[in-house]
């Protein structure tokens, strides 16, 4: 019983102690920053993704001319980093990149397809 209230004093004076000191709490434009933040990951990931799928087609495409890779494994892969690359400028083309007003550069012509995706941004 004497250990409980020695505790629940501690636990009283240290909130009391801590409503003196803080008096207000600010977190500012958290998500603001958390989206920023984000974006930048995404742009760097999206780039060292590109620079690594780069040097496995030109491994690949050694691999499938020594023949220890069919061509067939050669096309899948070449066939599925094309669509990867090109699904985030697809999905900002058909959304309309309302978030965070930023506005989609492709238009309907094939010349602002070159990396205008919100992504691309930095």
């Amino acid at each position: 019983m004497r250990i409980f209230r020695k505790i629940s004093t501690l636990i009283v004076n240290v909130l009391i102690l801590s409503l003196c000191v803080c008096s207000e709490a600010y977190a500012g434009n958290i998500f603001d920053l958390l989206s920023g933040k984000t974006i930048e990951f995404a742009v760097g990931l999206r780039t060292f993704a590109y620079v690594i799928s780069s040097f496995g087609i030109v491994m690949f495409t050694f691999l499938a001319i020594g023949g220890k890779i069919n061509f067939k494994h050669l096309s899948y892969i070449a066939i599925s980093l094309f669509f990867m690359s090109g699904v985030g400028s697809l999905i900002d083309y058909v959304t309309g990149d309302s978030q965070m007003n930023l506005e989609s550069k492709f238009k309907d012509t094939y010349k602002g397809a070159v990396c205008s995706s919100s992504l691309c941004r930095g």
